[in-house]
């Protein structure tokens, strides 16, 4: 048997293979700064679990122009080493890694790349190269105003002609609307940027507070250049549609008083409804239900014999302003 008798290799530490590659590797950019962010490696090199890293190390490179150099490899320069223990470059949160890039010049173009180091210091394996141009920021729009309707918000504001530094606005891209609900994270609404300086937003919910910022929107190339944030302005978009009018009231006189009955409402989100009694001769009809009534049903206890009664009913919605239907048509009881 030949069994057993082939060389044994010693097991390679894990600590000794090299960290595979971070993940989701993020570039944007955020008023005069670039932001670069990623998630720490899960596995080495050989794609087993990764037992330990000790830190990432960040480099960039710069070319003149507005797209990254073509044909030869850029010359990369160490940008930060960001070590898990004493994080003196970057935050650290969690298991991503944030770093805000603020040495930056206009008329050039920046390239990144990142890579983890376990505990020997040796690199692992690199990222994608992720690259953006850079310029004079856009002015920021100087205003905003945001008209909050049923179900959409009207967003207008001026154009912007100038970049931060007062020279003519040539390569204007457009506009970019963004908008969060309460606390939570900004969100860009249009991908490629606004021709004209107005959006209107039907993606929202009524009684739902949102808040809209603009930027202006610069073309370096193939990529973007955002200017700074315009004021803020924050709506509540609100039900403004009322139910429709109830139909087929009737009124019959009974020995308690009138009794009055119409169709339910078919409207999702009624409230109840309201009943208004007038007499021959006045103009004016009078709420009889200071509350509203959840059913097609009412009795009228209040008559007089020898009165005549026109009565009519509305539907009022559960909005928070109560949007109320127009009258029914009336039903009249003639001269008890």
């Amino acid at each position: 048997s030949f069994a057993g008798c082939g060389k044994k290799e010693a097991p390679i530490s894990p600590d000794l293979i090299l960290p595979g590659p971070v993940g989701h590797f993020r570039l944007s950019q955020e008023g005069e700064s670039l932001w670069l962010s990623w998630v720490f490696p899960r596995v080495n090199q050989l794609g087993q679990p990764l037992s330990q890293i000790e830190g990432f190390r960040l480099y960039r490179a710069e070319v003149p122009g507005a797209s990254p150099a073509s044909g030869c490899a850029p010359d990369f320069v160490l940008l930060a080493d960001i070590n898990l223990e004493y994080p003196k470059a970057g935050r650290i949160e969690g298991d991503r890694a944030v770093y805000r890039d603020r040495d930056l010049s206009p008329g050039r173009c920046y390239s990144y790349r990142v890579a983890a180091y376990g505990p020997g210091g040796g690199l692992g394996s690199w990222s994608p190269v992720l690259s953006r141009a850079w310029g004079v920021l856009p002015q920021a729009p100087a205003s905003l105003t945001a008209r909050a309707g049923d179900h959409e918000v009207e967003l207008m504001w001026p154009e912007v002609k100038f970049l931060r530094d007062g020279s003519p606005i040539r390569d204007l891209a457009g506009y970019a609307v963004y908008r969060k609900t309460g606390q939570g994270q900004w969100q860009r609404l249009n991908s490629a940027p606004l021709p004209a300086p107005r959006y209107q937003d039907v993606a929202v919910t009524n009684e739902v507070e949102y808040t809209y910022t603009i930027r202006a929107v610069r073309r370096l190339g193939q990529y973007e250049l955002e200017s700074l944030d315009s004021p803020r302005r924050t709506v509540t978009p609100q039900d403004l549609t009322p139910p429709p009018p109830p139909q087929n009231l009737v009124a019959v006189p009974t020995a308690r008083g009138v009794e009055l009955r119409w169709e339910p409402s078919p409207v999702a989100d009624l409230a109840g409804y309201r009943v208004y009694r007038r007499r021959a001769g006045e103009a004016q009809p009078e709420r009889l239900t200071p509350e509203l009534v959840k059913t097609a049903h009412f009795v009228d206890l209040q008559t007089v014999p020898g009165q005549t009664y026109y009565y009519t009913v509305t539907a009022v919605d559960n909005a928070k302003r109560a949007n109320e239907s127009g009258p029914s048509a009336e039903a009249m009881v003639a001269d008890r």
